[in-house]
């Protein structure tokens, strides 16, 4: 963040003067929008500069100034750990018009999260992660949920228990064993084992 602000300082400051930043000669802030850039880690470059854009930024200015009718081009030097992200608009001529166009857009890399079942002998478990629930059928082994975010939080609840068993997440820090929290890896993760015996 000290980074990003001494480099919004050094481009108030061109803007006062409209002189040359980094040897550019220019008057135009190459600049853009960031959408769903929730990793670190992502290195936007143009013309030699390279500019880190943080998790969370929706926006970028690019310190080297341009002048009408360069020619820019912004391309990704580094993907943010765990994600994917695109540019629009990244390239062109520079004018007044075009220089605030480039969009990047980002998404997060996804993986199954799954554990093991045992003892599940009746229907009716019902486990729930936030908005998403799955019903694991008798004799099932695993539960799986198959889309969670690269390095998303989790919490995996028991919504309801099957007939006549009462199932437990092992390891859980809750009384009744009802929930599993965790942190989502950079690949498939397995999450608590959960164990179901008669009541």
């Amino acid at each position: 963040m000290k980074n990003l602000y001494l480099r919004s300082m050094l481009a108030a400051a061109c803007a006062v003067t409209l002189a040359a930043c980094g040897g550019s000669g220019g008057n135009l802030y190459l600049s853009g929008q960031v959408s769903n850039l929730a990793k670190d880690g992502l290195i936007l470059l143009n013309n030699g500069e390279n500019l880190p854009v943080s998790a969370g930024q929706t926006s970028f200015v690019f310190t080297k100034l341009v002048s009408t009718d360069d020619r820019y081009d912004i391309t990704i030097a580094q993907q943010p750990k765990g994600a994917v992200c695109t540019i629009t608009n990244g390239a062109g001529k520079a004018s007044s018009y075009t220089v605030t166009t480039a969009f990047v857009s980002c998404v997060t890399n996804s993986y199954p999260l799954s554990g093991a079942i045992t003892g599940l002998s009746a229907d009716g478990l019902r486990l729930v992660m936030g908005s998403n629930g799955i019903s694991p059928l008798t004799g099932a082994t695993t539960y799986e949920f198959k889309s969670v975010d690269d390095g998303a939080a989790y919490g995996i609840s028991i919504l309801a228990q099957p007939t006549g068993l009462k199932c437990r997440f092992q390891g859980s820090k809750s009384a009744d064993g009802s929930d599993t929290v965790g942190t989502m890896g950079s690949a498939a993760t397995t999450a608590a084992t959960l164990d179901c015996t008669p009541q």
